[in-house]
């Protein structure tokens, strides 16, 4: 076997000859060589299996290699010859299908992960000698067919039952902390990344485990993309059609490789897995900065890029990032009778969130402590959840509207310029600000973008000051303590 392969799939020719000789096939004496091209690009996992073994059996003449036109083959082989299941299914027959391939060969157990591919023939087997009977009984083959599309049928609307029925934790269960909510509908509506910051047990975590409820349904695309993505990095236990955003809350200790993706046989990291979805990092200041500035660029451009001697790869990486943090290392500052830190110590504590990555992260937020009159106030006026649903689709229709797909956040400097217009008023106002805070140019451009979003949450098509006053309080909460 030739071809940069690596040494999984050099150890197929034992598990292929294992499962030929076990299904009564047996190979021909002589030397037999296996090119699997091109020769340039390294062949990674147990795919190659079942292809190089209907490769084989063709060549041989126990198969007909016209039956295989126009089909991709994938699956790993046990040495008895039962045909395993493998990971990233999904994607495959969903590329196979655009590029024109007619139909897929996979393994029984992925089936109901290929049947959410539709306008492609997709036939599992479970050993090979099924697909040997299937490829010589025309009578089997006809029967067979015909179950596979009932199986396929009925898969499809076990699919469509379960998701039904699914839970969610209300906001309306959160008290006093209608400020962050108000917060999180515009980071959610824009796509604005936000920051918490808060005394211990102020609820920062709680509020952002509830954020996935709100954010706009995903469309069909969105959802095959994200189940593709679960499926590849083997996070669909189910093989089902996601249809919830993903939320990932990785630990303080996570590594770069991990959060970003990488490492020696590179693999996909978290912010891959969130896509679509939400990263919500509890604790900030406590990653290493390492892996905190390791966010620059997926932040910015939404993907990331990995350089290997190997090869290139870039994954998709669009995500809503939430992070959460104290005001200082024992979490109480500025209440003096609690807090003990020095200045210098809550400025060191702040600033191991270095300042292009504060500079990126559109809105900060300071989460207070609850009164108790609120606590025990049953009949307080909450925003729940169904109510901030509302508003951020709201939001989102407005921005669908004027600028198609683009959310706020995405804006570049031309379309600032079409879409976040200001009177004179409202450009002294920015003006006097940009020149007071200081701002970089990114942070000017932000502050429009949030405003935007907070006139598009009240369906206002021009921006006024009171949204740019906003905006800038939004943007100010932490940067004023560094």
């Amino acid at each position: 076997m030739v071809g940069m392969l690596s040494s999984e799939v050099r150890e197929a020719q034992e598990r292929v000859r294992s499962a030929l000789k076990n299904i009564g096939q047996s190979l021909p004496l002589g030397r037999i060589t296996i090119n699997i091209s091109p020769a340039d690009k390294r062949k990674e996992g147990t795919g190659f299996d079942l292809p190089v073994a209907v490769a084989l059996l063709c060549s041989m003449g126990v198969m007909s290699a016209d039956f295989f036109k126009d089909s991709i083959v994938i699956g790993e082989l046990s040495l008895d010859g039962r045909i395993q299941p493998l990971h990233g299914i999904l994607p495959i027959v969903n590329h196979a299908k655009n590029l024109g391939i007619k139909k897929v060969i996979i393994p029984y157990d992925n089936m109901d992960e290929a049947f959410l591919c539709e306008g492609i023939e997709v036939l599992p087997f479970a050993s090979l000698s099924d697909l040997l009977c299937f490829d010589i009984d025309k009578q089997y083959r006809i029967k067979y067919r015909e179950m596979i599309k009932e199986f396929q049928r009925l898969s499809l609307q076990e699919e469509e039952c379960d998701n039904v029925g699914e839970k969610c934790k209300d906001f309306a269960d959160i008290v006093g902390q209608e400020n962050v909510k108000r917060a999180l509908v515009i980071a959610v509506s824009g796509n604005h990344d936000l920051l918490m910051v808060g005394n211990p047990g102020v609820g920062k975590s709680m509020l952002a485990s509830r954020v996935p409820d709100i954010m706009p349904d995903m469309t069909f695309e969105e959802k095959m993309e994200v189940t593709g993505i679960a499926s590849i990095t083997g996070q669909l236990d189910r093989h089902i059609l996601v249809r919830k955003r993903p939320f990932l809350a990785p630990h303080h200790t996570v590594t770069t490789a991990a959060l970003i993706g990488g490492g020696m046989n590179v693999t996909a990291g978290i912010i891959t897995m969130a896509h679509r979805g939400l990263i919500f990092m509890d604790e900030l200041p406590e990653f290493r900065n390492s892996v905190i500035d390791a966010l620059r660029q997926p932040l910015e451009n939404k993907q990331i890029h990995i350089h290997r001697q190997q090869g290139d790869y870039t994954f998709p990486a669009d995500f809503l990032l939430i992070g959460a943090m104290n005001p200082c290392p024992c979490g109480y500052y500025p209440d003096r009778n609690k807090c003990n830190c020095s200045i210098t110590e809550v400025r060191k504590y702040i600033s191991h969130i270095s300042g292009p990555i504060l500079d990126r992260i559109d809105l900060s937020v300071k989460v207070s402590r609850v009164d108790l009159g609120d606590i025990q106030n049953p009949f307080g006026e909450n925003l729940s959840t169904k109510d901030m649903k509302a508003m951020v689709d709201r939001g989102i229709h407005m921005q669908k509207v004027r600028q198609g797909t683009r959310r706020n956040a995405d804006l570049d400097a031309r379309e600032i310029k079409e879409f976040c217009k200001l009177d004179e008023v409202c450009n002294d106002f920015l003006n006097s600000a940009y020149e007071k805070f200081q701002m970089s140019m990114r942070g000017y451009h932000k502050i429009l973008k949030i405003a935007r979003t907070i006139a598009d949450i009240d369906e206002r098509e021009k921006i006024e000051v009171g949204d740019l006053a906003q905006a800038i309080g939004y943007r100010m909460d932490v940067r004023e303590n560094r």
